[in-house]
C-alpha cells in the first residue's frame, strides 16, 4: 500500500513539473527584442533633448530637434551662430535654403504639421499640412496645432531665424 502511495505521490510530482512552462524560440526571441527595445527607450529618454528656437517678425515658437546624425550636425551648426533662411510659402509648408548641405538619409515619409525636415540635403521645411516624399527628419515644432504654424509663418515669403535654444 505504501509503495503504491509513494507512486501515486511520485507520479504526481513528476507531472507537476513537467507542466512548468518553457518558453519556445520564438517566444525567446519576443522577450530578447521586448528587453532591447525597452533598453534602447530608456536610453533614448537619458538623452538630452536638443531644443531649437524658430524666430520670424519677432516671435519665437520651439522645437525639439530629431535624434539622428542629421539634426546632431544642425546643432552643430547652430552652436557656431543662428541660420536665418528665407522661407516661401507652398500651401502645406514654408521651406528654404539653409545656404550649406547637411548629409542626407532620406526616408520615404508623410511629412505632418510640426514636422521639420531636411529636403534636397540643403532646404529645410517646416510643415502645417501633410506631404509625402522623401526626407531626413530634423524635428518637430513644440506644442503648435497647424493653424498656430500658418499664422506663425503667415502666407508669403518670411525671414526665419533658426538658433540653438540656451
Amino acid at each position: 500500500m505504501k509503495a503504491a502511495i509513494i507512486t501515486v505521490l511520485s507520479c504526481f510530482v513528476l507531472s507537476l513539473s513537467a507542466c512548468e512552462k518553457h518558453p519556445s524560440p520564438l517566444e525567446q526571441e519576443e522577450q530578447q527584442e521586448e528587453q532591447k527595445q525597452s533598453e534602447n527607450s530608456n536610453q533614448h529618454e537619458n538623452m538630452q533633448s536638443m531644443t531649437m528656437n524658430i524666430t520670424a517678425d519677432g516671435k519665437t515658437i520651439t522645437a525639439t530637434l530629431a535624434d539622428n546624425a542629421t539634426a546632431r550636425a544642425l546643432a552643430e551648426k547652430l552652436k557656431s551662430g543662428s541660420i536665418t533662411v528665407e522661407m516661401k510659402a507652398n500651401g502645406f509648408e514654408h521651406y528654404g535654403s539653409l545656404g550649406f548641405s547637411l548629409d542626407r538619409h532620406d526616408e520615404q515619409i508623410t511629412a505632418v504639421s510640426g514636422d521639420i525636415m531636411l529636403y534636397n540635403g540643403n532646404n529645410i521645411c517646416v510643415f502645417y499640412g501633410s506631404n509625402s516624399w522623401s526626407y531626413t527628419p530634423l524635428g518637430k515644432v513644440d506644442r503648435k496645432t497647424a493653424d498656430e504654424l500658418k499664422a506663425f509663418f503667415g502666407t508669403g515669403t518670411i525671414s526665419v531665424t533658426y538658433s540653438l535654444k540656451q
